[in-house]
């Protein structure tokens, strides 16, 4: 699946401008470009691909005020 590549982008920036709390990202947040890097090589495909359908499901989602998904 090509688009788990943008797991990468998605690591480094998440379109709401501010990640949600349920967002698997969030763990990430304080790690060096190449720990982010390394994160995700490590991660299953199984745990990538739920990564990128949270993502996909959060950035269809409308943002309330609270952002939470």
């Amino acid at each position: 699946m090509d688009d788990l590549n943008d797991l990468y982008g998605i690591a480094f920036g998440c379109p709401r401008a501010q990640r949600t709390e349920s967002c698997p990202m969030t763990e990430i947040e304080n790690l060096s470009f190449k720990e982010r890097v390394d994160w995700i090589d490590k991660l299953s495909m199984e745990m990538k691909t739920v990564i990128y359908l949270h993502h996909k499901l959060c950035t269809k989602k409308p943002i309330t005020q609270d952002n939470e998904f």
